[in-house]
């Protein structure tokens, strides 16, 4: 980083000199203003892209998704619904063809056999 003027050498030199007290104080003051500046800097870059995109006749939601007031992202319309199942096993079994591929498959395939067989 550059320190043209010193500042940082000089902050350096002193922290022998400090209490545990002290320390402790300029880490939270230090953690605070980090967090401040990239709360900062989050907020006006979000707003530098919700400019571009309105130029372009775009929301920001457009570009990155849907977020709620607080930056989580919120759930699709269709998370949480019972998916309907892709392959039946042999014995009956069922799987979406999402997630951990079942035992059953995976036997299945080391035997030879391929996914299509098992298309419901």
């Amino acid at each position: 980083m550059p320190d043209s003027d010193g500042k940082l050498a000089t902050l350096l030199a002193a922290l022998p000199s400090l209490s545990m007290e002290e320390l402790g104080l300029l880490s939270h003051a230090i953690e605070k203003a980090r967090s401040d500046m990239a709360t900062a800097g989050r907020a006006a870059l979000l707003e530098e892209f919700r400019l571009k995109a309105e130029r372009l006749g775009l929301s920001i939601e457009e570009l990155v998704g849907v977020t709620g007031g607080d930056g989580s992202r919120l759930q699709r319309s269709d998370a949480g619904k019972k998916v309907a199942a892709k392959y039946r096993g042999p014995n009956g079994e069922e799987w979406t063809g999402r997630g951990r591929m079942p035992t059953w498959m995976a036997t299945a395939e080391a035997e030879g056999h391929g996914r299509d067989e098992f298309l419901i």
